[in-house]
Formats: C-alpha cells, structure tokens, sequence
C-alpha cells in the first residue's frame, strides 16, 4: 500500500490486486461428450497466472488465488499515460485444453481496475459474464 500526498491530504493507493477464481458455469462444450477440459488465464499488465485444468465439465470450481503487484501510478489518471493502454486492466481468459493442437477460446472478461478503483467499487464475490 502506499499514500499520495493530494492538496496536503493522505490518500490511499492500492499496490497490489489479489483475485480468487471460484467457479465457472455455463461454458461452452469443445471436447468429446459435450465437456471441457477448462482453465482461466489470469493477467493484470504482463504478469500471468494459469489455473488447473479441470476436466470433462462445462461448470468449473477452482477456488484458486492469485496476487499481482501494480504498476506505480498505473491507477491514477495523471500516472496511467506512462503506461501502454490495458496495463491497469484485470483480464480473464476462459480456454478449453487441447490434447492435440491449439487450445480453444471460450471468453474473455476485462475488468479496468482503474476505474474500480477511481469509482471506489468493492467487487467481493461477483459474477463476471465474459465476452464470448
């Protein structure tokens, strides 16, 4: 955590992003059975985390964490032109396990934690709908 001095006052900025990936549900089929073998690519700036792959299922649990240190300044308005566009951005990508070839997309959800952050939004326990 660290403090900005703005107009003599304290402000609290938030140094790093924890994030749980619980559960998935409703994700396409692209494996035999009408399953797939399922993990999420988590990514904030060019730091990544893969979760487990979960097999023969299109409803997910993982219940796994990951933590992700920010950039400084990537959450202020007068900070974020230092960096490339999406650097402040918490991105999940939803992909099925290829035994042979290229894994296939499932979704993707972007969620810009500078504007969580800038709108003071506390995201405990919610449901993010990715794109397809």
């Amino acid at each position: 955590m660290s403090l900005i001095n703005v107009d003599d006052d304290q402000r609290w900025v938030p140094t790093h992003v924890q994030v749980t990936v619980l559960r998935g549900r409703g994700l396409r089929a692209k494996g035999k059975h009408g399953t797939s073998d399922v993990y999420t690519i988590i990514q904030v700036g060019k730091e990544k985390f893969s979760t487990c792959v979960v097999e023969k299922t299109t409803s997910p649990e993982w219940k796994e964490e990951c933590s992700f240190e920010l950039l400084p300044g990537v959450l202020e308005p007068e900070g974020r032109s230092a960096y490339p566009q999406g650097s402040s951005d918490l991105v999940l990508t939803v992909m099925h396990r290829a035994l042979i070839g290229l894994d296939a997309f499932l979704g993707q959800a972007i969620i810009p934690l500078d504007k969580v952050f800038q709108d003071r939004i506390c995201m405990k326990n919610e449901y993010i709908c990715p794109k397809w």
